[in-house]
């Protein structure tokens, strides 16, 4: 992937230790860290138009991934996107695969940002549509500069039922102020059925739409229909055996799960 894309890193070479028999990927550096750390440091202002720069440039990178290269990302989230001058470079390709293709030996990445359908049917192919869903997720977070559902001070017996509530089909609130066209791009990224989910041309198509000048927050109207939640509890209960082998933590995950159900449904 050397010299791609200005907005995924490049990648120079590998070099081997003569010492430890290991080799290393040589990489382009990026000298502004992660964009978590760059979106967690409250010292940074971070005005609407660079907001949407930053979108811009991620959208653009999976658009080149998708069309030109044919892969899926697959591990979409903001310590995997690096800053150089101000720039975003896409990196850690470790799960990637090409489109089309059968890899899908488990699911991998962080919570919040894991296509809900990989949670939901075991036998789910990594697709666009899931590098999608985590666009979504990330583009609401360069608004709110928060982790989603507050996921970075959760504890390991919490995971569930964040994951719960994503499988819910709840999504965080949109920021106050935040560009209307810009909401509704992001929960159609995130919606929970693929289809229902632009493909990545839309994605790029309505971010040029977008005035980086004007916020325009008129007609920004989070989603909050019922019809979106799952009625029954009992098909939250199901996921039990599909959760407990993600995160292979034993029989004690039964009580954090019907935990999380009852907070869900009470």
């Amino acid at each position: 992937m050397a010299n791609s894309h200005k907005n995924i890193i490049h990648f120079h070479g590998i070099t081997k230790s003569d010492d430890e028999k290991k080799y290393s990927l040589v990489l382009e550096y990026a000298d502004g860290g992660t964009l978590r750390d760059y979106l967690r440091n409250n010292t940074i202002t971070f005005k609407w138009k660079d907001q949407l720069k930053f979108a811009k440039e991620i959208a653009s990178a999976i658009l080149w991934l998708h069309d030109d290269r044919e892969i899926v990302h697959g591990d979409l989230h903001p310590n995997n996107i690096l800053l150089h001058q101000n720039t975003i470079k896409v990196a850690d390709f470790g799960h990637s695969c090409l489109k089309g293709s059968d890899n899908n030996a488990g699911t991998y990445g962080v919570i919040p940002y894991i296509d809900p359908k990989f949670f939901e049917t075991h036998s789910y192919r990594k697709t666009e549509k899931c590098d999608i869903y985590s666009l979504g997720v990330l583009f609401w977070e360069l608004t709110s500069r928060k982790s989603p559902f507050d996921f970075e001070n959760k504890k390991d017996d919490e995971h569930p039922s964040i994951i719960l509530t994503i499988l819910n089909r709840l999504r965080e609130e949109p920021v106050k102020n935040t560009n209307a066209i810009f909401v509704e791009l992001y929960q159609k990224c995130w919606e929970h059925e693929p289809d229902k989910r632009p493909d990545i041309h839309q994605v790029n198509s309505e971010l040029d739409s977008i005035d980086s000048e004007n916020i325009d927050v008129s007609t920004v109207s989070p989603k909050k229909s019922e019809e979106e939640k799952t009625e029954n509890p009992t098909k939250l209960i199901s996921y039990q055996g599909y959760l407990l082998r993600i995160f292979d933590n034993g029989p004690l995950y039964f009580c954090f799960l019907f935990q999380a159900i009852a907070q869900i449904h009470p």
